[in-house]
């Protein structure tokens, strides 16, 4: 297997002479694997070579696992590094689950790591192989991944390399037996806490058992195919952004797609390249979906004027050229303005939240789905942590509100507080002084008490009912596009 390994090495340009190369060992059979491979091959590529171990603090023996590390560096005169993280109160703090909370603070810790000692040079070694390959492209295809998701790992990504990539786990299983290697063994990885492990305990064994021997290696071989092609699609795209996007309309913050351009693009190459649009207007946009790719596409068949509020602080707004991408607070939003378009008003019937001691429910207007629930602050601590910074979602100090809630568009006399000594803004003024549209106005939905606007949607909410430190009630209100009557809207997800 060390040929094959070195020989992957070499293909993929992952290590050049002088690399100060650092290896994550958990402990396991995989990274211990890795470590060994390392060694042997140190002399032979000319690189130094270091240990990173993570202590996650999810098991109460992690520390045995951090001390058998540290004696298999130690014998082997190998620099040992260690990182302690409490993926535990991480994840609880960020509302994500413990495997995505232990991805992020790993690689936080090699970007640290990185900085700390090796001034930014350093590669780090990481021990996913086939199976792990196999895994995650099962995972993002479940989880209704695009093209690009579906290409499994890379084996060098950045200062990221996978020197296994290239075998399967049963191959290093074999090489640790033959070589009579000892290595620690995760008790949380033969559980079916996370999805990972299900998928590997049942979805894969399954599939090689009973429907074809040698499927994870088809599904890894699959994905090197799909990643070739995503490459070539890639490069298409790239000729579609330079067609639909002209220079002088694209600005921070802002692009101007050509509509005439736009709508002769294949419908991948259309998807695709709203995917590019987001990422040079918001490069770490995140909870974008193809759902609000489908949402902008579909603005270039609608009246000038509608809109879409996007994850991220972005919005999309139909023009007459095409149709205008830009951040919330972007400077150029002027140029977003078109001559305003009759029927492109907000004709829906208003609809109301009601008021009482417990409330959770849904509500539809024009298309998109309002849910709302209300619940009790309990005296947490990281209360205001956990107060939602996205366009989609907001909270509402629930003691305030004394009269029900409507959901509809703006009316004379309408205004919101804009500072906490309670001094009003008309909400003609504020949409004026925020630049939105004039075809747009009359279609922002809006969530009111009376003339008093708590939330003009996809933009901001009134001073007078945000959560404060006497807060004991919150209501929270989550707009998107949704179902009615059982069928699911085609509008625009706010």
């Amino acid at each position: 297997m060390l040929h094959k390994i070195m020989a992957y090495i070499t293909e993929n340009h992952m290590i050049e002479p002088g690399d100060c190369i650092v290896a994550g060992v958990s402990g396991g059979a995989d990274s211990v694997c890795l470590f060994h491979l390392l060694l042997a091959l140190r002399e032979q590529l000319s690189f130094s070579l270091s240990v990173l171990h993570v202590n996650h603090g999810i098991r109460s023996d992690a520390g045995e696992d951090a001390e058998f590390v540290r004696q298999l560096c130690r014998g082997r005169q190998v620099t040992f590094l260690l990182v302690e993280e409490d993926v535990p109160a991480y994840a609880a703090a960020h509302r994500i689950g413990e495997e995505e909370a232990g991805r992020i603070l790993r690689y936080q810790a090699f970007a640290s790591v990185n900085e700390q000692h090796y001034g930014g040079r350093a590669k780090f070694a990481v021990a996913h192989n086939r199976d792990d390959c196999a895994e995650t492209v099962l995972f993002q295809l479940f989880r209704g991944s695009g093209l690009h998701g579906l290409c499994g790992m890379k084996p060098v990504q950045g200062n990221i390399i996978r020197p296994l990539l290239s075998v399967q786990r049963s191959e290093i299983e074999a090489y640790l037996a033959g070589h009579e290697i000892v290595f620690r063994t995760d008790s949380t990885n033969e559980g079916d806490a996370y999805a990972r492990n299900r998928i590997r305990h049942h979805i894969l064994r399954y599939a090689e058992r009973e429907i074809c021997r040698g499927s994870t290696g088809h599904i890894t071989h699959a994905a090197d195919m799909l990643s070739s092609a995503a490459q070539y699609l890639d490069s298409q795209t790239d000729g579609a952004f330079a067609d639909c996007v002209e220079n002088d309309a694209l600005r921070d913050g802002y692009i101007r797609i050509s509509a005439k351009q736009f709508l002769r693009l294949h419908p991948y190459l259309k998807g695709s390249l709203i995917h590019r649009c987001f990422s040079q207007i918001v490069p770490a946009a995140k909870n974008i979906t193809s759902k609000h790719v489908d949402h902008v596409c579909a603005l270039f068949d609608k009246p000038v004027g509608r809109m879409v509020v996007l994850p991220g602080g972005m919005r999309a707004v139909r023009t007459y050229e095409g149709v205008c991408l830009e951040t919330a607070e972007c400077g150029n939003q002027a140029a977003c303005r078109e001559k305003p378009c009759s029927g492109t008003g907000c004709l829906g019937e208003e609809k109301m939240i009601p008021v009482r001691e417990s409330a959770c429910g849904e509500v539809f207007f024009e298309g998109l789905l309002f849910a709302y629930r209300v619940f009790s602050r309990e005296g947490k601590e990281a209360f205001f942590e956990t107060i939602p910074k996205n366009n989609c979602t907001k909270w509402f100090d629930y003691d305030k509100i004394k009269e029900p809630i409507t959901i509809r568009c703006r009316r004379s006399g309408d205004y919101l507080a804009i500072n906490a000594a309670g001094n009003r803004k008309s909400i003609k003024k504020y949409m004026i002084d925020e630049k939105i549209p004039s075809a747009v106005r009359e279609s922002v939905p809006l969530v009111a008490q009376g003339g008093h606007i708590l939330w003009v949607v996809g933009y901001r909410v009134s001073e007078a009912y945000k959560i404060t430190a006497d807060t004991k009630r919150v209501m929270e209100i989550y707009v998107s596009g949704g179902k009615e009557n059982g069928r699911e809207n085609q509008h625009a997800s706010y």
